[in-house]
Formats: C-alpha cells, structure tokens, sequence
C-alpha cells in the first residue's frame, strides 16, 4: 500500500537536503545529535551487521582541540601549495573548533573483503539518513572524507580501533547559507532493458 503524501515529503526532503559547511553560530543540542544517530542506525546492512560506529566530538572539549591540532599539522605538511599551507591549516583548524557538532563515522570490517564492503556501504547508507534527519530537524551536514579524515593520528586521538574503516566526518550545525543545485535527469542515467 502507498502513502503518497509520504512519498511526496520525502521526495521533498531529499531533493532539498544540500552538503553544507558553513553554520551560524547557535548550538546542536546533544539530545538532537542522538535522535539523528538513532535515525541513521535504521540503514540497510545485510547481515544485519550493524557496521556502524560514530564518535560526537562536543565543542569545547579536549579531544575536539586534539583533533583540530592534528588536522593543523596535517594539512599545514601536505598543502602542496606551500603559500597556502599555513592558511589552509589554520581554517581546517578553525572549522573543527567552530563548527556547532561534529561526528565521525567508522565501518567495521567483516569476516572476509566482501563482509567489509557490504559494511562500508551499509555506513554510507547511514550517513545519508544521518542528512536527511538532521535536514528534517532544520540543520544541515558536510560530510568530509578530506583532511579532517587522513592524518593517521585521527584513529588514536579519537580512541577507536586501527581495523574500523573512516567513512567520514560529518560537520554539523544551522545553515548559513542555503545552496541550489541540479541534477541530471533520469532519462540521462538510466538505461532501460
């Protein structure tokens, strides 16, 4: 049976939800952070593996300054340009400490390669609810796989086991800015047998 005013909210929901980086200034309560994480848990994972792993970083804590330090040091040594590397490390530090929440997200690996596939994937489809419930709640997420995520001393910082996967850091917070963009067709992405 269809709903499909339902289908129609989310159709919406999902057309409108963008990557944002950019956040006013108010605060995420952590009550709100749980509900979206509670939300992101009910992803797809074959198995029923529950890959999943997140770790909220509040701000103003200690290991929210440990990580902003690392991710400093790491961007200013890996900046290939090197009249934007102490720039380009001081705004990757800067986001850290300013954004209103921040979460990373790991996967755990499987008994086998495929196993591990099947849980990366299993965590991107949580990642998505994650953006679509917080875009549900009025916020909005950028979820990073850059320079917040690469530096090696990201794992041992955090206190999370060397054999989980990173699949990302997600920036969260009230939009700033709200963006527009298109998508292709799909006619144009599709191919019919």
């Amino acid at each position: 049976m269809s709903n499909l005013d339902d289908f129609g909210t989310l159709q919406r929901l999902i057309k409108n939800r963008r990557t944002v980086r950019s956040f006013t200034p108010d605060p995420v309560d952590d009550d709100v952070i749980a509900e979206i994480i509670d939300t992101a848990v009910w992803a797809p994972n074959h198995r029923m593996t529950e890959p999943w792993r997140f770790v909220v970083l509040r701000k103003g804590g200690e290991r929210r300054a440990a990580i902003a330090d690392v991710v400093y040091n790491w961007t200013l040594a890996n900046t290939p340009n090197p009249n934007r590397g102490s720039a380009a490390a001081v705004e990757a530090k800067e986001e850290i400490l300013n954004t209103p929440a921040l979460v990373y997200t790991f996967a755990l690996p499987g008994a086998n390669p495929e196993v591990s596939e099947e849980n990366y994937a299993a965590v991107a489809c949580a990642v998505q609810n994650f953006m679509l419930a917080a875009h549900a709640r009025g916020l909005a997420v950028g979820w990073s796989t850059g320079r917040t995520c690469k530096p090696a001393e990201v794992r041992e910082t955090l206190g999370v086991d060397p054999d989980w996967k990173m699949v990302g850091c997600l920036f969260i917070g009230h939009p700033a800015v709200s963006p527009v963009t298109e998508r292709k067709p799909e006619a144009t992405v599709t191919k019919w047998l």
